[in-house]
């Protein structure tokens, strides 16, 4: 190949090399981590009706949330005793405001809905969804036969040019605060055997190794090994390692300053408790200095 041919040739696979590059190379979809996850189905569990459908309202949540591109998806089934298979159609339009923070997704949804009830319409198309969020008419057919057209700023459009959230509610003739309280975010935390438990439990008691809550009620008593609770009625007793109440009638207490043992046995003013937990030293008056006078 003659050194021109071969020049030229150099320059047509460096100039085809970035489109092909581009042809392959395609943008990672976002990493979703398991906690914004769940934040984007509990919000996308309010407005099922409002997109269509669970996944309709999940890919609208996520979509506001990363600033791309809504895809609506809607099944039309034939009619009934028609052998014609159900047509699918999808919508798609870009945001106008780019990534959203999780409570302005909830606001421009809830305005949303908000702005397509008073206009007539609960059960929305994917069109009339879209006309709501960006601006547009939206045209209402009456009982009579007679139409209404509604023109909508658009709660995103809105949301865009610079507006609060409480001059869009005021635009669309409603308050923020009326609207976004009907969406629910959920106030159940979900344990790792996948099982809801209330958040508000007020229990503050000791739980076994088996897994027994104990001391949830007033008692302040210490909990054995076993999980028997050692406070009985109230009282502050110590409990030993079989679970039974010691500090309780009988008491093994010394009246004096002795030292009480485990012996069972009573020295130089030192008050020990007997094996059968009845009263050891019951009104010895030891000093502490070997004076003390054990009782019977």
């Amino acid at each position: 190949m003659k050194p021109n041919m071969r020049l030229l040739a150099a320059t047509v696979l460096t100039a085809l090399a970035p489109l092909a590059m581009a042809q392959t190379t395609e943008a990672p979809p976002p990493v979703v981590s398991p906690g914004q996850a769940q934040v984007a189905g509990k919000i996308a569990a309010n407005f099922v009706t409002l997109a269509g459908s669970e996944e309709n309202a999940l890919a609208l949540v996520n979509a506001l949330r990363n600033g791309t591109d809504v895809t609506l998806t809607t099944v039309v089934l034939p009619p009934e005793g028609s052998t014609e298979p159900p047509t699918t159609t999808t919508t798609t339009f870009t945001p106008p405001t780019g990534k959203m923070g999780w409570g302005n997704v909830k606001h421009s949804l809830a305005l949303a809905q908000d702005a397509l009830a008073r206009a007539g319409i609960t059960n929305p198309t994917a069109e009339q969804l879209q006309t709501a969020l960006t601006g547009g008419d939206i045209v209402v057919t009456n009982a009579d036969g007679t139409t209404t057209t509604t023109t909508l700023r658009g709660i995103l459009t809105m949301r865009a040019e610079g507006m609060g959230w409480g001059n869009i509610a005021k635009a669309g003739g409603t308050k923020l605060g009326p609207v976004t309280s009907k969406v629910k975010m959920g106030n159940n935390v979900t344990t790792a055997a996948g099982s809801a438990a209330p958040t508000s439990a007020k229990s503050k008691g000791i739980t076994t190794a088996a897994g027994v809550s104990v001391g949830a009620g007033a008692s302040k008593g210490i909990t054995t090994a076993g999980g028997a609770t050692s406070s009985h009625g109230g009282g502050k007793g110590i409990v030993t390692a079989e679970g039974a109440t010691a500090g309780h009638t009988p008491k093994g207490n010394a009246y004096g300053r002795g030292i009480v043992s485990a012996s069972g046995g009573s020295t130089a003013g030192i008050t020990t408790a007997n094996a059968n937990g009845n009263n050891a030293g019951g009104n010895g008056k030891g000093n502490g200095k070997g004076g003390g006078k054990p009782g019977g």
